[in-house]
């Protein structure tokens, strides 16, 4: 729930909660259709259609620190594109694009390969974590991984972007190659052992659309490399990490949640 003066918005009025929001910010507010109007409603939302009882200063709290998130991605992907670009390897790169469209199009085929060829398009800072530590997610290298998520958080994760689970964090890959995703970023080519990844449910899934395969974020890759770069967009880092954060808050309403819930402690201290 959200207070704002003597009103409470709850789930059912999430748009009112949006609009009071706005009028209460003044001059403050952002302005109509732009990428943090629609992170601030976001937040805002998710305030309203919680349980505990939130206020507009925990509300500003989280979209503050939203804004500040995008503001150092923009500085933190001009040096990431950089290093990306100094260190491409052609050479496992060209090897890992002619491997891929030979290996097996059957589930049994590839369950024999004993490794699959994948790609993901990914945003500079994510391509050189998963550079950097050679994992699904470019997390640090947990050897203690050695099974694949299950079938439900694959689906889940392919289907509605979900991508934290009981066991951990998961990230999707492509037997094929997404190029929409490689915007602003990069496409990634990796090897991968065939028992770290969750492979799609039947043969006909294995080709056209996305063809998608998830393993556990901080599980290893056999290698991995940049195979291309992706087209410029023209818009502003900030503003393609805005709009993900928008998309991110309504995948993610718990998460949010814990992030207004830190706000109300740190602003009027209280524990909700």
């Amino acid at each position: 729930m959200l207070k704002i003066g003597d009103i409470t918005y709850d789930h059912q009025s999430p748009g009112d909660a949006k609009s009071a929001v706005y009028k209460a910010m003044g001059a403050a507010a952002p302005k109509d259709s732009t990428p943090q109007r629609a992170v601030l409603g976001a937040t805002a939302a998710v305030a309203a259609g919680g349980a505990a009882l939130f206020e507009l200063p925990d509300v500003r709290k989280v979209y503050d620190d939203f804004l500040v998130q995008a503001t150092q991605f923009a500085t933190t992907t001009a040096a990431d594109r950089t290093w990306c670009l100094q260190n491409w390897d052609r050479r496992t790169a060209g090897q890992l694009d002619t491997a891929q469209p030979r290996q097996a199009t059957t589930l049994d085929g590839l369950r024999a390969q004993g490794s699959v060829v994948i790609a993901r398009g990914t945003n500079p800072v994510q391509a050189r974590q998963i550079l950097t530590h050679r994992t699904f997610g470019g997390h640090q290298l947990d050897v203690t991984i050695t099974t694949a998520p299950t079938a439900d958080d694959a689906d889940a994760q392919t289907g509605r972007g979900i991508k934290d689970t009981v066991a951990g964090r998961i990230e999707e890959w492509s037997l094929g190659r997404q190029t929409g995703f490689s915007i602003d970023g990069f496409m990634l080519i990796a090897e991968a052992d065939v028992t770290l990844v969750t492979l799609p449910r039947s043969d006909g899934a294995t080709q056209g659309g996305e063809a998608g395969v998830c393993g556990f974020a901080a599980a290893g890759l056999r290698q991995v490399a940049i195979l291309s770069q992706g087209r410029a967009s023209g818009d502003p880092p900030e503003k393609r990490e805005l709009e993900r954060i928008t998309v991110a808050i309504g995948r993610d309403n718990p998460g949010v949640v814990t992030l207004l819930k830190a706000a109300a402690l740190l602003n009027r201290g209280v524990v909700l």
